[in-house]
């Protein structure tokens, strides 16, 4: 690894890692990011109170990561805005310690972001540890009901495709931020704790018009939900709450009324889903969404710094899935994530 601040390529780059009792996956995932073909600059374990010995397992074993220790655990949104501000690259990369990028993972990342300054951000292509054929996410797509995906999750990976494609923005497991754009738009927001603080952050780029791609070739290995495991009532209860809280900071008025009618047939019938369920983390997460009153604050910040227009803003929202298709695609993930990894 370079020493810290000095350029590798045409900019200096900063992976964070977001720890919480993962010492059972670090290993995996740091001796992956020391055989990176372009080695990054520094990496900043951020360890949110960890009990299991994580930060002494990384100090002992990995002597050039730079450790830093919370009091408490804030979260993976505020504990990447404490390794961002702790970090000194020009780009970025915010990675989920449950990953294992591939070697030449952070050589194609950083590619498009050097030869565009125009874009803000960049997304990996995540494929599904117990079944890397098969793709866990390659950035953002949001729909006009408000819901947010994980876009071609399931589809099948061929590697063919090595070209940038524009995308609405990154999943934060395994992202590329600019930090002239971060400066700009703020970092994530640690309200969110973890979920969907990277659809608040590319609202915010799109609202700024700022640009982001995938990368198709920059491929890395994801134990899905490895922190809060895959449909848990703690997920359950921070997407609900938090996807109302990102509709209510991001989504302009013109464009909240012109798909008003969408927004209401996806949450109500979420909600007559939760209550068929009997999934009380979810409507519980839906009330907390609504009831927050900081959120008019935010909102006010966010729509006043805005510069893109409303019909560039409406040109990125894809049509609503269906109930059923949306059921569907939940069932594939699933189905992979479940699927027993190997991580090696």
């Amino acid at each position: 690894m370079a020493a810290p601040g000095v350029a590798v390529g045409d900019a200096t780059v900063s992976v964070v890692i977001v720890n919480w009792n993962g010492r059972h996956l670090l290993g995996a995932c740091l001796d992956a990011l020391l055989r990176q073909t372009r080695p990054a600059d520094e990496i900043v374990l951020v360890d949110n109170a960890s009990t299991d010995g994580s930060a002494a397992f990384v100090a002992a074993r990995y002597p050039r990561v730079a450790i830093l220790r919370l009091p408490r655990n804030v979260g993976f949104a505020a504990g990447n805005n404490h390794g961002i501000a702790r970090s000194r690259g020009a780009l970025i990369a915010t990675l989920n310690n449950d990953t294992v990028p591939a070697p030449t993972w952070l050589e194609a990342l950083c590619a498009p972001l050097e030869a565009d300054p125009a874009l803000g951000s960049a997304m990996s292509t995540m494929l599904f540890a117990g079944a890397p054929e098969r793709i866990a996410a390659a950035g953002l797509r949001v729909c006009r009901n408000g819901l947010a995906l994980e876009d071609l999750a399931g589809h099948r990976y061929t590697g063919r495709r090595t070209t940038p494609r524009p995308i609405f923005g990154p999943s934060a497991g395994a992202a590329l931020y600019r930090r002239r754009m971060l400066d700009e738009i703020g970092a994530f927001d640690g309200d969110f704790f973890m979920y969907l603080e990277d659809v608040d952050l590319a609202w915010r780029a799109r609202l700024r018009g700022w640009d982001s791609v995938h990368a198709p070739a920059a491929t890395t290995l994801h134990l899905y939900s490895a922190s809060s495991v895959q449909g848990s009532a703690f997920k359950r209860f921070h997407l609900a709450r938090n996807r109302l809280w990102c509709l209510r900071k991001n989504l302009p008025a013109p464009l909240a009324r012109r798909h008003a009618a969408a927004i209401a047939a996806y949450d109500t019938a979420a909600v007559a889903y939760a209550l068929l369920t009997r999934d009380g983390a979810g409507l519980r997460g839906r009330l907390a969404g609504i009831r927050d009153r900081a959120i008019a604050r935010k909102r006010r910040e966010v729509q006043r710094a805005r510069t893109a227009s409303d019909e560039a803003l409406d040109g990125w929202l894809e049509p609503s899935p269906s109930p059923l298709e949306v059921l569907a695609l939940r069932r594939r993930v699933d189905r992979f994530a479940s699927a027993p990894p190997a991580l090696g």
